[in-house]
């Protein structure tokens, strides 16, 4: 029996009950079939906020009966029993209430089973994850922008969950798919483990992906949205920051953190952490917090009047070993001393120069209740106009809140924190967004930048996000560099370059990324994030110098292409777990982005001496991709080699003593080949002899534009150094 679509859907299960009631059936043995037997059913789990926003969407956009499985048991066992009783099309219910009572809903007539954030279950031991693989339906389906956040085994567990079994075990995936990917992430990964992190990626992409997971990306509105310009911006931290910074990584608490694997110094010649120096249990969260606060302000790990008396007593200790000999600051005082904090400097900076133009609007963004009350504070003290939302903000007071953000002029600025705001609001009247401190999950920043940037945005929308200089905030980007590159190889099969060394989950290859000694670890005089940007195109640009040719084909870009193809549709058994490169494609140029006026030189002004934009390192590498069909050549003409010598050895013993003929014939007036070392040396005297680099800084800002430049752009800089080598040979 079908729905019509309109009223007469209305009570239409309702209506349906009545007249089962009425038959025999039910008169006899008091039974009803099935909620799903005439009319499909469905349950949808989401989060507590967004449930009310799914109940106008079903009165907006059709005639359900449907029922919200929340609020008092009594309420909630009044819309289990309609459900049962197969009067309701569809059940709302909330992530906590689902878990509690998932004895009671695992089991009913659901035709199919929806998870709105469906990233809340791709922890595979957690309670929730583990309640919601009881349902019996096995239609699932989950609703997420980040199927993976923080690795490639959580878009196992969030599949596995709505295609149970599909994709083979949980140790599977990681051997065939986290395993080649992570490794062949690495900056030190070989050529064969690139080759076949690469094989993985588009197999991924192409094969798997496209039977479990439909994605969606701003990419098909982007010709409706303005620009977004996303600029990292490294503040240095203050000389009594940096002080304060120092103290207390050389705490011995953290010292015994930093050094629990070296032999004890008594002579036992047992580890420090089973000898004399025991760690403290919580002691890596706890000191990465402590240093989190002194990147934004040192005022977070000072008594303040609204801590509890436990807070009071911690920080009163901290505050004792970060100030030694002299009075501890007060609370009140240390909130406006810029001396405490280097952001305050560009933040202030930034909102003064906004000002200038008052149809800007600003979203601030932090994820420190404490650091929002200090923002209050510093706004207030400086007459901006702005609301501030957190948690304690009543739903009922949020949608007044974001429409007076939108009319009234006198309102500058919109406080939110991360948490409570970074997601569901809209607020496309901002322009200008601040991420005051970075999260470990680059979903949580990337949401709350688009709560401007989002579709109705009619202004160019620039992002800065604010980091410690040389403190764990760096870390902190870099690993949300590193996840970025990890969804962009995971969906994209995009081709990156590859800034760090470490491999995530392989203690042994942590590099620059992973481990206690890079968490607890200051780079003081040097800025870490730029230095591996700056290492890894260089090392890019050294490649291309050394190994690709000058010569041009001009043909158009899909035929440019065609190798790929080709290289599919000849490739033998050997290169099976090679196919599928052909779906590679090369991306084209990024759009030109607006500056937002003189920023940059303002900033440089007030001593920050590094800033780059986020979309620009996330960019697929030519080069990469370049090196990647270089090593697929390399590697068919090793097996064709091998395949050649293997039947050679098989077939007749008798060899023939005359040489086969070379094929073309070298002549005397033929020069070898250039040495892909020789090749490299001499283009780089050539970049310099033609004013190409003029001192050693030029060189990282010119691997970097090169590396963002088309094939043809780039092959017309090599016949530039490849004709003055020839002039000048």
């Amino acid at each position: 029996m079908r729905k019509h679509g309109d009223e007469r859907d209305i009570d239409r299960r309702r209506n349906h009950v009545s007249n089962i009631q009425d038959g025999p059936e039910w008169r006899k043995h008091r039974t009803l079939p099935p909620a799903n037997k005439t009319w499909p059913t469905c349950l949808i789990i989401a989060p507590t906020s967004v449930v009310p926003n799914w109940e106008r969407e079903f009165e907006t956009w059709g005639y359900f009966e449907v029922g919200s499985y929340t609020g008092s048991k009594k309420e909630r066992e009044d819309v289990l029993t309609d459900f049962k009783m197969g009067r309701l099309d569809v059940v709302l219910t909330t992530f906590e209430v689902a878990r509690r009572d998932i004895a009671l809903l695992d089991d009913l007539a659901w035709s199919a089973v929806f998870i709105d954030e469906a990233h809340r279950v791709k922890n595979p031991r957690s309670k929730i994850t583990v309640a919601f693989n009881q349902f019996t339906c096995l239609r699932r389906f989950g609703l997420t922008g980040t199927t993976i956040q923080n690795s490639y085994m959580e878009a196992w567990t969030i599949l596995d969950w709505t295609n149970p079994g599909r994709l083979g075990t949980s140790n599977q995936w990681k051997g065939y798919i986290v395993k080649p990917l992570t490794i062949g992430q690495s900056a030190s990964a070989t050529e064969e483990e690139r080759t076949k992190a690469l094989s993985v990626a588009i197999t991924v992409r192409d094969k798997v992906l496209p039977r479990f997971f439909k994605r969606r990306t701003k990419d098909i509105i982007k010709h409706q949205l303005p620009t977004k310009t996303d600029e990292v911006v490294f503040c240095p931290l203050t000389p009594i920051q940096i002080a304060v910074y120092r103290r207390i990584l050389n705490m011995q608490p953290v010292q015994n953190l930093v050094k629990k694997d070296e032999l004890c110094d008594c002579g036992s010649e047992d580890k420090r952490k089973d000898c004399c120096h025991p760690i403290e249990k919580g002691g890596v969260l706890k000191y990465m917090s402590i240093l989190i606060k002194i990147s934004n302000h040192l005022a977070l790990i000072l008594p303040a009047p609204n801590d509890s008396p436990e807070q009071t007593i911690r920080n009163r200790e901290l505050a004792e070993v970060a100030f030694p000999d002299q009075p501890i600051p007060k609370y009140g005082t240390a909130m406006l001393l810029p001396q405490y904090c280097g952001k305050w400097v560009v933040l202030d900076t930034l909102l003064r120069e906004w000002r200038k133009d008052r149809t800007n609007k600003v979203l601030i963004f932090t994820k420190s209740v404490k650091l929002l009350d200090m923002l209050e504070f510093h706004l207030n003290t400086n007459s901006y106009g702005f609301l501030k939302l957190d948690g304690s903000t009543k739903q009922n007071d949020r949608m007044p809140m974001i429409d007076r953000f939108h009319r009234d002029p006198d309102v500058f600025i919109f406080l939110i924190s991360t948490l409570a705001g970074g997601t569901g609001l809209n607020l496309t009247g901002a322009n200008k967004v601040v991420i005051f401190d970075p999260n470990w999950n680059p979903a949580h920043d990337l949401q709350a930048m688009d709560r401007a940037y989002r579709f109705g945005q009619t202004r160019d929308v620039f992002v800065y996000r604010l980091l410690g200089a040389g403190s764990i905030e760096e870390l902190i980007y870099a690993r949300q560099l590193y996840k970025q590159q990890q969804m962009a190889i995971g969906y994209q099969a995009s081709v990156q370059t590859r800034y760090f060394s470490g491999v995530q989950g392989d203690t042994s290859r942590q590099g620059e990324l992973f481990g206690i000694k890079n968490i607890f670890k200051l780079h003081e005089d040097t800025l870490a994030t730029k230095m591996a940007i700056e290492k890894a195109t260089i090392m890019e640009l050294d490649w291309a110098l050394a190994h690709l040719n000058s010569k041009s084909k001009k043909v158009a870009k899909s035929k440019a292409e065609d190798w790929v193809y080709e290289a599919d549709s000849k490739s033998g058994k050997e290169e099976a777990d090679l196919r599928g490169l052909s779906a590679l494609l090369f991306d084209d140029e990024p759009p030109e982005v607006a500056d937002d006026n003189d920023i940059h030189k303002t900033l440089s002004a007030i001593g920050v001496k590094y800033s780059h934009r986020n979309d620009d390192v996330l960019l697929p590498s030519r080069i990469e991709e370049e090196r990647s069909r270089t090593a697929l050549k390399e590697a068919k003409r090793k097996r064709a080699a091998a395949n050649k010598q293997k039947s050679g050895r098989q077939g007749s013993p008798k060899k023939s003593k005359t040489p086969e003929p070379q094929w073309p014939p070298r002549r005397k007036h033929h020069k070898a080949p250039l040495s892909p070392q020789s090749k490299l040396a001499l283009r780089q005297i050539a970049l310099i002899e033609l004013g190409m680099i003029n001192s050693p800084p030029d060189l990282p800002v010119f691997a970097q534009s090169f590396a963002r430049k088309s094939s043809e752009e780039q092959d017309e800089i090599l016949a530039k150094l490849d004709a003055h080598v020839r002039d000048n040979s």
